[in-house]
């Protein structure tokens, strides 16, 4: 026999037990196969698909204090997080004035200064609060590419791109003496504005972290006649040396690939020396050759 329909206001999203006996469903219907228990107290008609859908199903049961904190709100304002975090399946919560939470996959916390704004009907740590939060637990590197997406246009949110670099300097300031404070100082330190991916945060940091000069992001650059040649990732003006980081839809899109043919020609045409770098450049016995190149190009 077909489970009885649920009433209109839960069809569309998950919902509390106790919001359901509120409305006159009992256990048994609750019981039902077409109902999931994400988290024990809540139901949900559908299967959560990415973070904010698992955010959706436990919801319901927050307190009136409570909200979504730590790299959990990092990951809903839109910012890139690796993807060990990714993949985690673990929620941040934070309460400032209850018991921190304990249940399984939920991390409780309790931030005595965390403010909160309403994400989409979610209750969600502020960017630069959620920035400070995660700081005692993610890698340095990690914090610079979520400093870079925060003065970059990377989050769909407008509360959490194109911030100043001094309000990323002012909350680390602000967080003397919290966990993760000297972690968070020196990765706000390598913030850059312009930055457009992880992956040229990741560049960058190879390149200034192996002594040579701090290339410049992402400015525009110009022929000797005036003419526009591009915008590379990362430049150095007077030996004029270009690095550009080729991502799969580099090769994998046919007018993408065209484009950048075009590019650097335009580029060497005018003198420029084009280095193409890969995720492969990025680590071990590839890297230490990408400087060693760069440093001979530098050198010029």
């Amino acid at each position: 026999m077909r489970p009885r329909p649920l009433p209109s206001e839960l069809t569309s999203r998950p919902f509390s037990v106790a919001e359901a006996l509120e409305v006159g469903l009992r256990y048994d219907r609750l019981r039902a196969g077409d109902l999931r228990a994400p988290h024990r107290g809540a139901r949900s008609a559908r299967q959560a698909v990415d973070l904010r859908g698992r955010c959706e199903e436990f919801a319901p049961l927050l307190r009136r204090h409570e909200h979504f904190a730590h790299v959990t709100a990092l990951g809903l304002w839109g910012l890139p997080l690796p993807r060990w975090l990714e993949e985690s399946r673990h929620l941040h919560v934070s309460d400032p004035v209850a018991r921190q939470r304990r249940r399984p996959g939920v991390v409780g916390h309790r931030y005595s200064a965390a403010s909160s704004h309403s994400l989409d009907g979610l209750p969600v740590a502020e960017p630069l609060e959620a920035l400070v939060q995660a700081a005692a637990d993610v890698p340095v590197d990690t914090l610079v590419a979520l400093g870079d997406a925060l003065v970059g246009g990377w989050s769909p949110h407008p509360r959490a791109r194109l911030l100043p670099v001094a309000d990323l300097q002012e909350a680390a300031s602000r967080a003397h003496g919290r966990p993760g404070a000297r972690s968070l100082r020196r990765a706000v330190s390598l913030v850059r504005a312009g930055v457009d991916s992880p992956r040229e945060t990741a560049l960058r940091l190879l390149v200034v972290r192996s002594g040579l000069p701090e290339p410049e992001v992402n400015v525009r650059r110009f022929a000797a006649d005036g003419s526009y040649l591009g915008k590379p990732d990362l430049s150095w003006a007077s030996p004029r040396v270009a690095l550009e980081f080729q991502g799969d839809h580099h090769r994998e899109d046919r007018d993408t690939w065209r484009y950048d043919l075009r590019r650097r020609e335009g580029f060497e045409d005018d003198g420029w020396r084009v280095v193409l770098v890969s995720d492969d450049d990025l680590h071990g016995a590839e890297a230490r050759a990408l400087v060693a190149r760069l440093a001979r190009l530098l050198r010029r």
